[in-house]
């Protein structure tokens, strides 16, 4: 089961931040639970190739481009490419998905290691143009927008509802 732990309404800035991202994880890890790996790779709907994995593996690469390159601006993509740009949501397997999810929790406890070893208004990128802070709320706005996804395919698939 995966620990979900509803931010508090008070707090400093940065515990708030690192609250809601792992929120956030927690909810598409929570969306995924108990699902086969047929599962994870059904479709939304054509022509989409939008699946649960396929949200998990895209969260993997936004965890990369704006965590991971934190450290190392020369991060690259984990699963896209120029050949295939939508390789995160087309290339799934039922096979790979385990793989995938684990990839995406190592994927998050990098990030988290790399972002508590900054400080908010770190700057970032080839003109320093980005502070951490950008980054926190990037990664923010991933997250709730594809969270929403999620909560539909979930239901589709099984007709479990619910934040």
């Amino acid at each position: 089961m995966n620990e979900r732990t509803m931010p508090g309404g008070s707090g400093d800035e940065r515990s708030l931040l690192d609250g809601w991202l792992d929120y956030y994880r927690a909810t598409l890890l929570a969306k995924c639970e108990g699902l086969t790996g047929d599962q994870l790779v059904a479709r939304s709907c054509e022509p989409s190739p939008m699946s649960l994995i396929g949200l998990v593996r895209h969260m993997t690469e936004m965890e990369r481009m704006y965590g991971h390159r934190l450290a190392d601006w020369g991060t690259g993509l984990l699963y896209c490419t120029d050949e295939d740009e939508d390789a995160d949501f087309a290339s799934v397997t039922a096979a790979g998905a385990a793989e995938d999810l684990e990839t995406f929790r190592t994927h998050c406890a990098r990030t988290r290691e790399i972002m508590a070893a900054r400080e908010l208004d770190d700057t970032f990128g080839k003109t320093n143009a980005y502070t951490l802070r950008w980054f926190y709320l990037y990664l923010g706005k991933e997250y709730a927008r594809h969270l929403g996804h999620a909560d539909l395919l979930r239901e589709r698939i099984d007709g479990v509802t619910g934040e």
